[in-house]
This record gives structure tokens, sequence and C-alpha cells, in this order.
């Protein structure tokens, strides 16, 4: 195994241990942003990234670049039996798909590097020397036997902690001797009981840790000589200058354990803010073992990575309150534009944030405690308006959402529309489909799709029928014409033949959707058709062989004049041939 050389530093402080900052969740948040933030993202590599990981790395991300600061990518592999080939780089793959481009870490480089502990260990060892030669450590020499007897025995008196301290009253003597007898050791931390006051967590607040009836003396160096994670996440956090750590709930009871590190090496410690669970809509914990928590899911079913973190964003961050120091502006949208920034299915148009948004939106005083559910409608809701923010298509809606956004709109519609166009020439059914490669044609098609669109990668299946004709043989196309009275499918597609075919002769010979509302229209009108249905559906059928689909007039002025016409002749001649094989 390759490990990096690492300059190893002195180590040595005052006798009297500095005090550690305070913060508290009551006080008000600082005036300006903390100068030379530093925050890290440190993951181990034992699987592929999962939800909440990425939003962590997003959490700190936003930080980073709200304070002007940096976010490190720190690789934490120490547990080597639990490393799985290939995911660093799968890691990787991922934050760079997400956006998520940090300023130091693996691939990137920096001045405080290696940032892959395995390479690290030299470092770690020398600090568990220095705390062995100031009295705040001592080797056990244990055996996992006489370790489970003594858990056991700890246990039925009711006790917490997993170790008695007995190797803490070795001598040199005994120690020396056991080491020459080949016995294996581990170093464990010499835990003061009270390690006092706790600064508050910039999320929690003030935590009560349960009080211990004795130290727990946990492990800092094992047996191999790798490093726990309680050693070397402290080393790497001081040795990077970390000034904020962000990271899951889960190492909330680890707090009391790293603080009891700081001290005894007379460090200051970094500001611990521990992010809520992502959990299901049930209230259970999201498992990575189940398929969709890991964000290669998502990658691959076509959701959008600003979509993904958008909704990221909103697992714990409070962002309407973030959003209240906003309010006069939100006023005067919601009173200009006459509508409610929540709908019927109770998600928020304010939900929407583009990238640059959530920077200056976010803040750690708005992060909650508070478990959040994941809710997948709500992504779907997301994806679907960052779709329509990027194409430029926001409409209405988009007076709620859209600040910030302007010159992003024309460059992001062109990708989506080339991107289209791609997915489109992947379709077998359409390998040398002329339309296709027809980008303006494409374009049309994006349009009169995106409305129904959730996922850009469902648009290359769902607007085929813009590039075929429509199969009437196929099961849905037949399934369509048991609902309609085939005497009635032929009178009316009959006159909206005529009447599509009188009206471009008479105009410019364009047929437009307003075009065709007005042809649709004057036919209903002329035959005193209440049920728009009675045209429509035959209109759609022959169209597009589908029951679901954009609206009819849209469909007609995305194929224009000619095929329109081709098509719902081709569909009365289809129709009447059924009648005729009926008699």
């Amino acid at each position: 195994m390759r490990r990096a050389s690492v300059a190893l530093p002195r180590l040595g402080g005052p006798s009297k241990l500095p005090s550690v900052r305070a913060y508290s969740k009551s006080a008000s948040p600082p005036a300006s942003p903390p100068a030379n933030a530093r925050l890290r993202f440190a993951p181990s590599p034992t699987g592929f990234l999962h939800l909440g990981g990425l939003r962590t790395a997003l959490f700190n991300h936003l930080l980073a670049r709200k304070w002007k600061g940096k976010w490190i990518l720190r690789i934490e592999d120490t547990d080597q039996t639990r490393l799985v080939p290939g995911a660093v780089d799968s890691l990787r793959s991922t934050l760079e798909w997400a956006g998520l481009d940090y300023d130091e870490g693996v691939g990137a480089g920096g001045s405080k590097g290696p940032y892959v502990q395995s390479e690290r260990v030299d470092l770690y060892r020398h600090h568990a020397q220095y705390l062995l030669g100031h009295d705040h450590a001592y080797e056990c020499f244990c055996s996992p036997s006489e370790l489970q007897e003594i858990r056991v025995q700890l246990v039925k008196q009711g006790h917490r902690h997993a170790y008695d301290g007995r190797c803490r009253h070795l001598t040199d003597e005994d120690r020396t001797r056991r080491k020459q007898a080949g016995h294996k050791y581990v170093v464990r931390v010499k835990d003061p009981i009270n390690v006092g006051q706790i600064p508050a967590d910039l999320i929690y607040g003030d935590v009560q840790f349960p009080p211990l009836a004795a130290a727990d003396d946990f492990v800092l160096l094992k047996s191999d000589g790798w490093p726990t994670y309680h050693l070397a996440s402290v080393v790497d956090d001081h040795a990077m200058e970390i000034s904020h750590v962000l990271r899951g709930e889960e190492w909330l009871p680890s707090v009391p354990k790293h603080h009891a590190l700081y001290r005894a090496f007379g460090w200051t410690p970094p500001g611990f803010a521990h992010l809520p669970l992502l959990v299901n809509a049930d209230g259970t914990k999201l498992s990575k073992r189940t398929g969709d928590v890991r964000v290669e899911h998502y990658r691959d079913k076509g959701y959008e990575p600003e979509a993904l973190l958008n909704f990221l964003a909103l697992m714990g961050w409070d962002h309407h309150s973030a959003l209240e120091e906003l309010a006069q502006r939100q006023q005067q949208i919601a009173s200009a534009s006459g509508t409610s920034a929540t709908r019927a299915d109770s998600h928020s148009y304010y939900d929407l944030f583009t990238p640059g948004q959530l920077i200056a939106a976010f803040s750690i005083e708005h992060i909650n405690h508070r478990k959040a559910a994941v809710n997948m409608s709500k992504l779907d809701f997301i994806n679907k308006l960052t779709l329509r923010r990027k194409a430029g298509r926001l409409g209405d809606d988009g007076v709620l959402v859209e600040k910030g956004k302007e010159g992003l709109e024309a460059q992001e519609r062109a990708e989506m529309v080339t991107r289209l166009q791609g997915m489109l020439r992947e379709q077998k059914v359409l390998k040398g489909n002329a339309l296709v490669e027809d980008l303006d044609y494409v374009e049309k098609v994006f349009d009169a799709e995106l409305a129904r669109t959730v996922l850009l990668k469902d648009m290359s299946t769902s607007s085929i029928f813009f590039f075929l004709d429509p199969d009437f043989s196929a099961v849905e196309t037949s399934e369509m014409l048991k609902t309609v009275n085939p005497v009635l499918y032929g009178n009316m597609v009959e006159h909206i033949v005529r009447e599509l075919e009188k009206r471009l002769s008479e105009g410019t010979g364009v047929l437009t959707e307003d075009f065709g509302w007005a042809a649709i229209n004057s036919v209903l009108r002329e035959n005193q058709v209440q049920a728009r249905m009675e045209l429509l559906t035959p209109m759609r059928h022959a169209l597009t062989g589908r029951r679901k689909g954009p609206s009819v007039p849209a469909v007609m002025a995305v194929l224009g004049a000619r095929r329109t016409l081709d098509r719902l002749e081709a569909g009365l001649v289809h129709v009447r041939q059924l009648t005729r094989g009926s008699i």
C-alpha cells in the first residue's frame, strides 16, 4: 500500500488547555461570515454515495460558497475491511455529475494533503505517541476473550461503557514484558469522566449527554497500528484547519469523545453541526440496502442534478424561514400575480431554487434538527419545474421562482434540446429518422411535451409519435377505437379535414396551435357537438395513436399542415375499412 510522506508536527502546548468556543442555537447569527471558513466532506469508500451523503456534501458546499471559504473532499478509509473497489472513483464521478466542485481533496490537490487517510497512518501514530507521552493515553493488552468477558460484566452491573480501564494501571515493566512476549495491544485514550463544558451544537444546541459512571477509554490505535475514526478524524480536522464540521446526526454521541481528544491535544475544536437523519415517509430510517437510496439510481433514472440538489436542500433546511427575509417582496409578488405559492398537492413554488439561489438563501441558522422525510412526489415536482425553468417556460408560475435566472434559460434550453436529440437517436425505432436530425423540429417536440414531462429521459419515448406515423394495429391504438362510434369518427374527421383545408387555402398556410383550435371550434359549432371529445378523440387517434399526449392543436402545430392532413386522412381510411369489414 502506498503511503505519502506527511510532515509530522511538533506537538505540545500549554499545560493549561485553552477554552473551546461556545455556540448556542438561541444566539444571534454572526453579523458577517466567518473568516477563512474551511469545511470538509469525509465519506468512507464502503459503497456508492447515498442521498444522505450527497446532502452532507451539498450543505458543506453551500456554506463554503456562502462564506467565501473552501471545502475539502477527504476519504476516510482506515477501516480496510469494508472498502469497496471503485467506490472512490464512483464518489468523485457522482459529485462531478451533481456540480459540487470541492476546492481541495482527492483529485483536486491542495496544501493539506494527502487527503486519503490510509496515506496518513504515520501521522496518526505520531499523535498517539504524543498522547502516550503526556499521560493522555495508555496501551491495553486485553485479549478479545477478555474484552468480551469485561463487557458482559459491565452490562450486568448496568454500565454503558465497554471497558473497565484495567490496563491503565500496568507498570512500565508489565508493558515491556508483554511486548517482549509478543502480546498484541491497542492504544486507548485515558478519558476523564468529566470532559467539562461541551460547546453547543450549531444545529441541536446544548445537548445533554448521559453521564458515565466510569471513564470511556475508547480505542485510538488498533492492534494492527491503524487508527480508529475518532483519532483520525480529530487529527485530520485540526491538521487541515477545518473550522466547521457538518456531519450526520448519527455522529452526535461521539462529540464527548472528540472534545476529550481536543482537550488532550490542547487544540481549539471546530464548530460542530449535526444534520438530521433522512427517513422514509413512514418515519423509518433510509437504508443503504434500499436501491432508491443510491444517488446513481436517480442519475440513471434521468433526474436533473440541480433538481436533486434542490430537493435534498429542503431536507432539514427551513427554507420558508430563510425566505421570510424576502417577505415584503414575496407579498408584492403574490399580490401582483393573484396566485398562491402553495398548490393543491401541498407543493410550493417557493420550493424551487437555482444553485445560485440556494447559496444566497442558505444559512446554518435555518437547519433544523427534525428528521426529514423523503417525499418522492416532491422530487418529481421539483424536477418538472426545473425542466421548465431551464427551458424558460415557467410562465405565470415563474413570477414566484424566476429571480436570479436571467441569462440562463437560452443556454440551458439549447443544452436540453440537444440532449433530447441524443436520446431520440438512441431509440431503435428511430434509427435513421430524418426528423430526429432536424434540431428545429426536435425543439418543437420538446416544447409540446414539456408541460407534461417529469423526466427529460421519458420524453424520448413519449414523443415517438411525432417522428413516426401511428401504427393502427398497435394494442393501445386499437383499444382507443372501442370507445368511439366509427360512424361518428368518420363524420368528425372528414369535417375537420375539410375545415383545415379551407382555412389553410384562405390563410398563410401555417398551422399554429391557435389556428388548430379555431378550426376545431368551428367544426363543433357547425355540427352542434356539445362534447369536445367526440371530435378530439378521433383526431388524437389518427394523429398520435396514443390516449395521452399534448393537446391536439399542439400536436398539429408540431406536425405541420401536410403531416396533420395526411395522418387524419389515414385514420379516416383505416376506420372506414374496419367498418366495411364488419358489415
